[in-house]
């Protein structure tokens, strides 16, 4: 118990000193960042940093988590995706989490043959609410199951590397970081553990430094994010947030699922011109947005249209107008096209022959001529650079090394316990109010070898019972913390044991080692139970590994369940 009291204490301190340094260091260096670097990718030096080659290892072959091969350039190409859900099509071990009452065996097919391109521009993909947009992002970006999903999709060329999806960003339309955390540090949690470890400390805040100013972000980087109790930055600001922690990476592939919502129209268009320097730097960003002002669509280079989980349009943005034209639909002359397209596709989606139309024209068409040509030449072409290099067993390496990953989730978690101690507070008062009732209840039990020896082991019963089930308020946190768990996984901040190690070391224990100390005091003495150094510390021990077990039972149905309710419909429900 002292031991891990001093190692706690040990690491509080590291934790907090680090703080305060980053700090300090980031208030020298902002006047030199801003003068020096006007966008994220001002420098191309930092291109050559952060993308390191695969080097081919016959033994062993590794790939660095954050690290962009030399040989991807950036273009995306995909023929043939098709993603259907539900059914057989789901894996068993997804089936299996799923309560009973939420299972189905009915299928639904979200893609159907979707083929298409993107390059280093601007690739928009637009439609109405429910097409398939961000079903498709995900797939792109391998964030989706792969049972139920067919296709091909390549890089330059070349089949996906196992590394693929943690060197590209990807922006999700939920706001993904921690409440209790500032702007600023928000953003150096994300290039603290995800960008490579040839960067040193000083590139690391220069380019926080340079995504804060691009992103608009220099009035609000000390602030708080917010939670639902403090309030924080505004919405756009959380957006523009999530935003600036994928671009610290300086992606070549960057993906966004509707970045400009929750967003205002001015701070929509920066975002998107900050976008369009990135494109015109050789990113590929490609995203899904929903009806943007025509000052926003003219930055595009190309849009896809989707309706119903099909392409009715693929091409440049000057095109867009003239191709509905050919098929009767004409635009007028101050109409945005964005809603012009988005009238026909609404109509289309309700109405099956409109559908049909517009999927034959799009088949027809020379843009779909050329990439059915271009798949059927990709197909034939053998994968050279893929088979050399991934022709043995592969290992994805991490950005960090396992105990500098603990260091930083573990300040991230220490922050969160200081800065929202009302858990922490509740469960002190609780165990005080406990203690007494306890001590009330078993006050200076007989030391007879009858009813005293019955006494004391209902006591003891009650008492590890009462601290096992009084940790059921963690499963609440935990839930909580689930969503954002899988994404920071995803998109490889670090390993999984990295997480529930932090967790145990700086949540869950610490709220579990001060309620048991304050419960010992109180009931040990009440109750009447042998007063000696040993016998006392004996108890409190057995008092703490109970409510630990008690929290290690709450990280088990944490596991298994997303929201707090699902908790009990295993108990509520009942067969047919």
């Amino acid at each position: 118990m002292k031991v891990y009291i001093i190692c706690w204490i040990f690491l509080l301190i590291i934790c907090l000193s680090q703080s305060d340094l980053e700090t300090d260091e980031c208030q020298t260096t902002v006047k030199i960042t801003l003068l020096s670097s006007a966008s994220i990718n001002s420098a191309t030096d930092e291109d050559d940093i952060s993308r390191t080659a695969i080097v081919e290892n016959h033994s062993t072959s590794s790939v660095s988590r954050v690290s962009i091969p030399g040989e991807v350039s950036g273009t995306l190409f995909f023929h043939e995706i098709n993603y259907i859900i539900g059914g057989q099509n789901e894996s068993k071990r997804r089936r299996w989490r799923r309560p009973t009452i939420l299972k189905s065996e009915e299928q639904k097919q979200i893609l159907f043959d979707v083929s298409g391109t993107f390059s280093g521009d601007m690739n928009a993909i637009m439609g109405p609410t429910g097409c398939g947009k961000s079903s498709l992002l995900d797939i792109l970006a391998d964030r989706k199951d792969p049972y139920g999903t067919s296709g091909c999709v390549l890089v330059d060329g070349v089949p996906r590397h196992p590394s693929y999806k943690y060197t590209v960003g990807y922006v999700v339309q939920e706001n993904f970081f921690s409440e209790t955390l500032t702007v600023r540090e928000n953003l150096f949690f994300s290039a603290n553990l995800r960008l490579p470890k040839t960067l040193s400390r000083r590139e690391k805040i220069d380019r926080v430094l340079c995504v804060i100013a691009d992103l608009g972000l220099e009035s609000c980087a000390n602030t708080r994010m917010g939670t639902a109790l403090l309030r924080g930055v505004s919405g756009g600001e959380k957006k523009r947030t999530c935003i600036g922690m994928e671009l610290v990476l300086s992606p070549k592939i960057l993906f966004l699922d509707e970045p400009t919502t929750g967003l205002d129209a001015s701070t929509a268009n920066n975002v998107m011109q900050c976008l369009k320097r990135l494109a015109e730097k050789g990113r590929t960003i490609i995203f899904s947005i929903h009806q943007p002002r025509y000052s926003i669509f003219k930055l595009f280079d190309t849009v896809t249209f989707m309706c119903k989980g099909q392409f009715v349009y693929q091409g440049t943005i000057d095109n867009v107008v003239s191709y509905f034209s050919t098929l009767g639909y004409h635009c007028e002359t101050h109409e945005n096209p964005t809603d012009f397209v988005l009238d026909i596709l609404i109509d289309a989606s309700q109405t099956p022959d409109i559908l049909a139309k517009l999927k034959d024209a799009y088949s027809e068409s020379a843009r779909h001529s050329d990439l059915k040509m271009n798949a059927e030449f990709e197909n034939n072409i053998p994968n050279r650079g893929y088979s050399e290099c991934f022709q043995h067993q592969v290992s994805v390496e991490a950005a960090q090394s396992l105990g500098r990953e603990i260091l930083y989730v573990s300040q991230r978690t220490l922050r969160n316990s200081l800065r929202n101690p009302a858990m922490a507070l509740a469960q002190v008062v609780v165990s005080i109010m406990m203690g007494f009732l306890v001590g009330f209840v078993f006050y200076d039990l007989k030391t007879t070898t009858g009813h005293g020896v019955n006494n004391r082991l209902g006591t003891i019963f009650f008492i590890i019972v009462n601290q096992i089930f009084s940790t059921m308020t963690a499963i609440e946190p935990l839930l909580q913390e689930r969503a954002l768990f899988f994404h920071e996984y995803a998109s490889g901040y670090y390993r999984i044991r990295t997480f529930f190690i932090a967790k145990l070391m700086c949540d869950l224990l610490p709220l579990r080692a001060l309620p048991s100390i304050l419960f010992s005091l109180i009931a040990y003495f009440m109750i009447g139970l042998r007063r000696t150094v040993v016998q006392f510390f004996i108890f409190l021990v057995t008092i703490f590994m109970a409510s630990v077990f008690g929290a290690a039972v709450c990280f088990f149905i944490s596991t298994l369940a997303t929201t707090f309710g699902e908790i009990f419909i295993p108990l509520t429900s009942s067969k047919q």
